[in-house]
Parts: structure tokens; C-alpha cells; sequence
């Protein structure tokens, strides 16, 4: 077996700090780093503050790993994901602006945060909803940039959430693409990173796109970090690494 790259992801603004104790978890640095886009209004600190953090990324060399947050919306329906899909495209523009999206090659990922817990107010994934949030964020972000950008929709949800993976693929079969999904699944304990294993992390439902990453352990480092790898197995460069940002040193 093996193992892929590692990255982070945190709902805390990105630090030198916090850069060098997942370099010392992972015995190497991150190359990628999960980060909140919600809408251009929202606040807080859990949505990516790109005047700071955008210069640390960069000058580490660590690419942004963006996910829409709207995590209570997602069992929703076909208007609640047009709506939230504009949003998070708005968002991401505002944030980069056109003409550096497009210079960075014009083609970006983006995460839908899909929790399903309902008994903790995180639902599953509904069919309406994502058919309107994944042709929308499409459609909307070429609109907006005279196809210029286009910002690909794809899916963060845990391994046992057969209901959204369903959904994922029946929306798929109606034209609402799946670019990649991000398998949350915490087998082993401990935050030391795994090999991959295709037995414990791919849904047992029948994926319409590739698994990209795998989300091995939450609350890793004191809970600042939750700790991934890129799948091994499939050609992570192309399908995930070359669609995401480095960001600006200057923003």
C-alpha cells in the first residue's frame, strides 16, 4: 500500500504557526490547505481572511483547498443551492479577482461541506439541492467572467453518508458533474498518517467521480487541524492539484 500527500484543513485562519505544526505532524509540509468561502458578507473567522492568510499560503507553497460552508442549507432545495452556489462564486471572485483566477489557469475546485449528521443539525446531501448548486457554480462563474473562470463543483462527505453519495450520483446522471469527492472516514486512532486503503475509504455506493482525498483524522495537534492525503492511486496532479489556487503573496 501506500500513501498519498499530505495536507490540513482548519476552521482557524492559516499561520506560520500553524503551518510549521502540521510540517512537524505530516514530517514534511502540507501542500495543500482546506479552507471556508461562504459568501462575500460573511465574517468571522472561519472564512478565509485572504489579507492574511493568502501571503502565508504562497510563500509556503501551499495550495488552497476551498470549501463552500453552508452546511445546515445542503438538504435543501433546487433555489436554496442556486442561491448558495452564487454566493460562494461571488465570494471566490471578490477574493482573487478575475484576471489572477484566469492567469492561474482559470479552472478551480470547490468542496461542498456535507456533514450528514442531522442529529447534529448537519443533513445529508438532497438531489434538488445539489442540482442546483453544482450546475449553478458552472454556469454562474463563467457568467460572471465571460468564461474566463469556471469554478468545477465537487463533494466533502464522510464514508458512511450513503444518502448523499446517491444523490451525488443521481444528479451526476441529470448533467450536475461530481469533479472529485473528499472522503471523511476516521478508521484508526491517533493522527499518524495511514496508507491508503480503498477498502475502508470508498463509499460502498457507486461513485460518479474519483476520490481525491481522505480525511483519516479530525482535531489532530491540540484540535487545529484536522490531517489528509491525496489518493495515490489516481493521477492527483491533474484531476485536483493543478485546479487549486496558490494564492497572491500581495493579497
Amino acid at each position: 500500500m501506500a500513501k498519498g500527500n499530505p495536507g490540513a484543513d482548519s476552521s482557524s485562519p492559516v499561520t506560520d504557526q500553524l503551518i510549521s505544526t502540521a510540517t512537524q505532524q505530516f514530517g514534511q509540509a502540507p501542500t495543500y490547505w482546506g479552507r471556508y468561502f461562504t459568501s462575500p458578507t460573511t465574517g468571522g473567522e472561519v472564512e478565509y481572511r485572504h489579507g492574511t492568510e493568502s501571503p502565508i499560503l504562497a510563500s509556503h507553497n501551499i495550495r488552497l483547498l476551498p470549501v463552500a460552508r453552508q452546511t445546515t442549507h445542503v438538504n435543501g432545495s433546487e433555489s436554496q443551492g442556486v442561491s448558495d452556489a452564487e454566493a460562494n462564486v461571488s465570494d471566490f471572485l471578490d477574493t482573487f479577482g478575475q484576471a489572477y483566477l484566469a492567469a492561474q489557469g482559470g479552472q478551480f475546485l470547490l468542496f461542498l461541506d456535507v456533514e450528514g449528521n442531522p442529529s447534529a443539525g448537519s443533513p445529508s446531501l438532497s438531489l434538488e439541492y445539489y442540482l442546483g448548486w453544482a450546475k449553478t457554480l458552472v454556469s454562474y462563474s463563467q457568467s460572471q467572467t465571460d468564461n474566463a473562470v469556471t469554478i468545477l463543483p465537487c463533494v466533502y462527505g464522510t464514508h458512511f453518508d450513503t444518502q448523499t453519495w446517491e444523490n451525488v450520483s443521481a444528479a451526476n446522471a441529470q448533467g450536475a458533474t461530481c469533479n472529485g469527492a473528499w472522503i471523511a472516514r476516521y478508521y484508526y486512532s491517533g493522527c499518524d498518517q495511514p496508507d491508503w486503503d480503498d477498502s475502508i475509504i470508498i463509499p460502498a455506493v457507486t461513485m460518479p467521480c474519483e476520490v481525491l482525498l481522505w480525511q483519516y483524522q479530525e482535531n489532530c495537534c491540540g484540535g487545529t487541524i484536522d490531517c489528509n492525503q491525496t489518493n495515490p492511486g489516481v493521477d492527483t496532479q491533474t484531476l485536483l492539484m493543478n485546479k487549486l489556487l496558490l494564492p497572491p503573496s500581495g493579497s
